[in-house]
């Protein structure tokens, strides 16, 4: 199974913001029922679909010349938690960039709650070191239909 932390890209502006949603579902919700904690969405999934997000604003941005690495969580807080059925709805905008760094700002929601918000300092590297641009070209148009 390959897990996937953006569903869909709804709005974009290079290098400024995106905003995107992922749909929670059965096998994530039930990840940390070893832990006694059932029917709910890690934390830590949350803070990697906003990662996520953050990664298609550099891809996009730079047609498709990079992509990101978290180097530092500035300051991230968890506020309450999603559960299977619900929507995250995340918003990522660009706070500061300079050299090979980006800070963003980064927030995901539900329809009724907040769930996460904080600040993330990525490292901006060559796509090609990591991921296939043809590939990531075609994930973005699955992602960002604008038709």
């Amino acid at each position: 199974m390959r897990w996937r932390f953006v569903d869909r890209i709804e709005e974009f502006e290079p290098w400024i913001f995106i905003k995107g949603h992922k749909s929670i579902s059965l096998e994530e919700y039930v990840l940390l029922e070893l832990f006694g904690r059932q029917g709910s969405f890690p934390e830590t999934l949350s803070l990697e679909s906003c990662i996520h997000l953050a990664r298609w604003l550099v891809v996009r941005s730079s047609n498709f010349q990079q992509t990101c690495l978290l180097c530092e969580v500035v300051r991230f807080s968890f506020e309450n938690e999603a559960s299977m059925g619900d929507t995250l709805n995340m918003v990522v905008s660009v706070r500061k960039r300079e050299d090979n760094l980006l800070e963003i700002i980064c927030e995901a929601s539900t329809d009724i709650q907040r769930i996460c918000c904080g600040t993330l300092t990525l490292d901006l590297m060559p796509l090609t070191d990591s991921l296939d641009p043809k590939t990531m070209r075609t994930m973005w148009q699955e992602l960002y239909d604008k038709a």
